[in-house]
């Protein structure tokens, strides 16, 4: 079995759980190269796998993906969170709404310009 570079799973494999399947323990199943896929084959791949993660060559899925870095690419963009009336959060939604943006882009144009004005 060969180690993996680019993203997983390769483009020839189809990772799905199958409880329904037909297939005994009698049966031989072939990947789409015509390897024989045995046990060994099955934890080599599980291997390899653990190996991509480890050396960060695929990401790992989260259970929320992030929006991409404000402040640069492969950097955290710190948070600001604050508390505001229902009424005020209405209005800033309907004007983020309004200009095509997020309420947390609105925000941020709006801190900033606060901060600039002195």
């Amino acid at each position: 079995m060969t180690e993996h570079d680019a993203a997983w799973p390769p483009g020839d494999i189809e990772l799905a759980l199958d409880h329904d399947s037909d297939i005994d323990d009698s049966e031989e199943i072939y990947d789409a190269k015509g390897n024989l896929i045995t046990d060994e084959y099955v934890q080599d791949a599980i291997n390899d796998v653990h190996r991509a993660i480890d050396e960060g060559r695929v990401p790992v899925p989260t259970s929320r993906p992030g929006r991409p870095s404000l402040t640069g690419e492969g950097t955290h963009s710190p948070r600001v969170s604050f508390r505001l009336p229902e009424e005020l959060r209405e209005r800033a939604k309907a004007r983020a709404e309004q200009e095509g943006k997020s309420v947390s882009a609105l925000a941020r144009e709006a801190f900033e310009q606060f901060l600039r004005a002195g």
